[in-house]
């Protein structure tokens, strides 16, 4: 599965480190997915075994890191982007001499099965796996910490979106099962792409999530986002934005709301955020639409 979300490149560093936590999703209630940002001082760190998966990203400057799994020791030098795969039930431990920042994380099991069901695998084992680069897991990885440090603005649809993809590539490439082979091409019936349009309309103001949209076509997350790219050339969280701001154009053009307002109505979470979105599509701002195209 593909994304076509564009993060910029935020990186969050302390001049005096502090070990513990930096930046966390959990208060924003995503649902299969927990990101955590950590500094961990030079020590012997040993994680328990969790019900989620782990997958951890070094951010910070080249560390040698000794990672015990399994009654078998592996010692790399890590370097930024450098990844680590801890299925869930397994424990490991990891020492590093020197002062580590690390991005965590946490994705329910349930949410790689249901994406390997979808390529008709009805078991999934995901494989440890230390020190692959793998950009596909950094650029998402990226996406979703600068969601925690906007505040998580953009919504559930667009964090749903990238979990999905997440566990589609981490199916087909770090588990035990094999490749799934490419599907042809479909779309949505018409009758069903007639149904997700009308619901998105009617509830363009509204925090839509991937699962609600997937729900109302009966079929998975996964599935429905595939089947909708296919048929809009959008993933379904792009789509929305799209018509979120062709709605606002309308409104800018036609009425004396204040732009504020127009945000809310049409789903944004405030004037600054539909700011920032028309600028990055259509390359100019409501102020702009409203003063020219009125």
């Amino acid at each position: 599965m593909q994304t076509d979300v564009q993060p910029q490149q935020r990186d969050v560093f302390l001049s005096s480190p502090q070990t513990g936590i930096l930046h966390s999703s959990e208060l924003l209630g995503w649902g299969g997915i927990v990101l955590k940002q950590s500094y961990l001082a030079a020590g012997e760190y040993t994680f328990p075994r969790l019900s989620s998966h782990l997958i951890c990203l070094h951010q910070g400057t080249p560390t040698l890191v000794e990672h015990i799994h399994d009654k078998q020791s592996l010692t790399n030098i890590m370097s930024r982007g450098s990844l680590q795969i801890v299925p869930a039930g397994t424990e490991n431990t990891w020492r590093h001499d020197s002062g580590v920042q690390l991005l965590h994380l946490y994705l329910a099991p349930a949410l790689l099965q249901q994406v390997a069901e979808d390529y008709h695998q009805h078991h999934v084992e995901l494989l440890t796996h230390f020190k692959p680069q793998d950009r596909r897991v950094e650029y998402i990885s990226s996406a979703l910490l600068l969601e925690v440090l906007e505040g998580g603005t953009t919504g559930r649809l667009y964090v749903e979106g990238l979990a999905t993809a997440l566990a589609a590539h981490l199916v087909q490439t770090y588990t035990s099962t094999p490749r799934p082979h490419p599907q042809k091409n479909k779309q949505l019936p018409a009758f069903l792409f007639r149904r997700i349009t009308s619901l998105i309309e009617d509830r363009l103001d509204e925090d839509l999530s991937l699962t609600e949209l997937a729900s109302e076509a009966n079929l998975s997350p996964s599935h429905f986002a595939n089947l909708f790219r296919q048929t809009t050339g959008l993933s379904p969280h792009h789509y929305i934005v799209q018509r979120r701001l062709e709605r606002a154009q309308h409104l800018l053009t036609s009425t004396k709301l204040s732009i504020s307002e127009i945000a809310t109505m049409v789903g944004f979470y405030d004037h600054s955020h539909l700011v920032r979105q028309m600028r990055r599509v259509m390359g100019v701002t409501p102020t702009y639409i409203r003063e020219h195209l009125s």
